[in-house]
């Protein structure tokens, strides 16, 4: 699911499951690892997209979460949680190649990263409550003002990459996934070369340490409600 390729210091990981680019439950488990082994192979930036011609990523697949009681739920969207976290909180700089469609948890991978570059005819969103369920608002809201993330959340409807570009979601545009990916990795060999040593070390956990507040807890606070929510499904179905 996570292929990770190298050029210099800059890594990219491919999400790679057709025909959407979901990620399991299993596979957000891994991403901690992977993240752990670059930071030790001393790379100095790292690049997410998804596989040329498809989406960045559609999220989790909702059919895993219906075979799920709400304490497996928690469970699983705890391993969504810490592969975010992993992401955000690593000091290696982590940027956002995206391309189609980039929803639910793939939307929240994006806002986990630093940099988000996209194509203008991208779509981001947080389309959880069109399926009885919820997720995203609180990292949603650390990368948007509090109502364009509300109204995400709210109405589950996506925004093109234009519109993110135009309300600071998305730093930079590029006219498809090829250019924007081009673009990214260019980015993140300059901050890769500029970011270096004890620099490379202490900047983006000081960073998050003045950006986080309450951050984990209050997703926390998400995680138990949706396991509850799908819980109260799974017994009406």
């Amino acid at each position: 699911m996570f292929g990770v390729e190298r050029s210099g210091e800059v890594a990219l990981i491919r999400l790679d499951n057709p025909p959407v680019n979901a990620v399991s439950f299993a596979h957000w488990r891994l991403l901690p690892g992977i993240l752990a082994g670059l930071e030790r192979d001393g790379a100095g930036a790292v690049v997410f997209t998804g596989q040329p011609g498809r989406h960045f990523c559609g999220g989790n697949d909702f059919r895993e979460f219906a075979r799920l009681s709400p304490g497996e739920t928690l469970a699983g969207t705890a391993a969504v949680r810490d592969g975010l976290r992993a992401v955000r909180e690593s000091p290696i700089p982590a940027l956002a190649a995206i391309h189609g469609a980039a929803m639910g948890s793939g939307f929240m991978l994006a806002c986990a990263c630093d940099i988000r570059l996209a194509t203008p005819d991208a779509k981001l969103g947080l389309p959880e409550v069109k399926v009885g369920a919820i997720g995203g608002y609180r990292i949603a809201s650390e990368v948007l003002g509090q109502g364009e993330a509300r109204r995400m959340v709210l109405t589950g409807d996506p925004i093109s990459g234009a519109r993110a570009h135009q309300i600071g979601l998305v730093q930079e545009l590029a006219e498809d996934g090829a250019a924007v990916l081009q673009r990214a990795l260019e980015m993140g060999a300059g901050i890769a070369a500029l970011v270096r040593g004890r620099l490379r070390e202490g900047l983006k956990p000081c960073m998050n340490a003045q950006d986080e507040g309450d951050l984990w807890p209050a997703y926390d606070l998400e995680r138990e409600l949706a396991a509850r929510v799908m819980g109260q499904a799974a017994l009406q179905d």
